[in-house]
Parts: C-alpha cells; sequence; structure tokens
C-alpha cells in the first residue's frame, strides 16, 4: 500500500498559509511603525521651526501637534498589538 502524504500535505498547506499571513502582518506593523516615526520627526521639526518665533500661540500648536500624533500613535499602537494578539493561537499546555 503506497504511503498516504494527504495528512502531511494539508499541515505544510496550512502552515505555509499561516506564514504567509504572518509575514504580512509583520509587513504592515512595519510600514506602520516607519509611519509613526516620520510622523513624531515632523512634529519636532515643526515645534522646532516654532521656536525660532516663539509666542505663545506657537508653543501651543506645536504642543497641540505633537499631542495630535502621540495620541494617534497610542490609537495604533493598540490596534496593532490586538490584532497581533488575536492572530497567535495560545501557547500548548506542557506535556506531561
Amino acid at each position: 500500500m503506497p504511503a498516504d502524504f494527504s495528512k502531511l500535505n494539508a499541515a505544510v498547506a496550512d502552515l505555509t498559509t499561516q506564514v504567509a499571513a504572518t509575514e504580512g502582518t509583520e509587513a504592515s506593523a512595519i510600514a506602520l511603525i516607519n509611519g509613526f516615526a516620520a510622523q513624531i520627526q515632523k512634529a519636532v521639526a515643526d515645534a522646532l521651526a516654532a521656536d525660532d518665533a516663539a509666542d505663545q500661540g506657537s508653543i501651543d500648536a506645536a504642543n497641540k501637534a505633537i499631542a495630535d500624533v502621540t495620541a494617534r500613535f497610542a490609537a495604533s499602537g493598540a490596534a496593532l498589538g490586538a490584532a497581533v494578539a488575536s492572530t497567535n493561537p495560545p501557547a500548548p499546555p506542557p506535556a506531561g
């Protein structure tokens, strides 16, 4: 009787699908993190530029820009964390 590789082939296919999904999630996370870094750099640069002609209005505007980017960063980070947590299966119980 020839060997039945159907279960092995199905397991390899499932693993391949999971790896592709994980790679996609990682690529999205990298793009998101890089976007945050650029937004924070811009907010800081804007704040430093405002400092050259600082008055209370420009200081308040710079603080608001930084607070807005920080809030977006926190919200997106929370969403990313939830997404990552939802795609990770629980660890198997210890053998024994």
